[in-house]
């Protein structure tokens, strides 16, 4: 992580100085405004006093947009670490900060790529390392598609963000429908949920 070497200081737990903003270079991906992101980060204090949980892959554009808010940033890549040493271990190896809790959780598209037991397993543990008011984003699809690509999602500020393909297109699972996505979030309460073009909802959830 190279990249995260800079002067200044950085969230706790991550290596180097606190990130500067990232490079005007284009980039791969699309680009568009996110309504639950900035569901999430609305009211959130500027103060670098939070704890952020990215299950996806580490984002030099996101560790800034996070570094505005939080003491401490953990990007889990949850999937690639699945697919090296089994979903079980994947989640025990999520660690627990009994004093910082997380409270800032963005899950992404997650619950659209693994198994309903997965599923249940996976908001189990993050509600064991979760601050009792601790914040939630999830993306679903939708669009009842027979496919779907794997995307990286990366934060481009506190409502905008850019999604990128990362693999080939695998069967689509079938659309979880909101009364479902409510129910297995518990703990978690959906507070509010945005239907965007292109068969995609997202959902801001608070633990309560």
């Amino acid at each position: 992580m190279d990249w995260l070497r800079r002067r200044g200081r950085a969230p706790e737990g991550l290596v180097g100085a606190r990130p500067e903003p990232p490079p005007p270079a284009a980039k791969p991906g699309t680009e568009r405004a996110s309504p639950g992101v900035a569901a999430l980060f609305d009211g959130v204090s500027q103060d670098r006093t939070h704890a952020v949980l990215d299950l996806g892959p580490a984002s030099e554009s996101s560790l800034y947009v996070y570094g505005r808010f939080a003491k401490k940033v953990r990007f889990a890549d949850l999937l690639t670490a699945a697919s090296e040493g089994g979903w079980p271990k994947a989640l025990n190896d999520l660690p627990a900060q009994p004093e910082l809790p997380y409270n800032l959780i963005f899950a992404w598209d997650i619950l659209d790529r693994i198994t309903p037991e997965e599923r249940r397993r996976l908001v189990a543990r993050v509600a064991q390392v979760s601050a009792p008011d601790a914040r939630l984003f999830v993306g679903v699809d939708i669009s009842g598609t027979p496919t779907a690509q794997p995307l990286k999602y990366t934060l481009l500020d506190v409502d905008r963000l850019r999604y990128e393909p990362t693999g080939p297109a695998r069967p689509s699972r079938p659309p979880l429908l909101p009364a479902e996505v409510e129910k297995l979030l518990a703990p978690f309460q959906v507070v509010r949920a945005f239907t965007l073009k292109g068969g995609l909802r997202e959902y801001f959830a608070v633990r309560r």
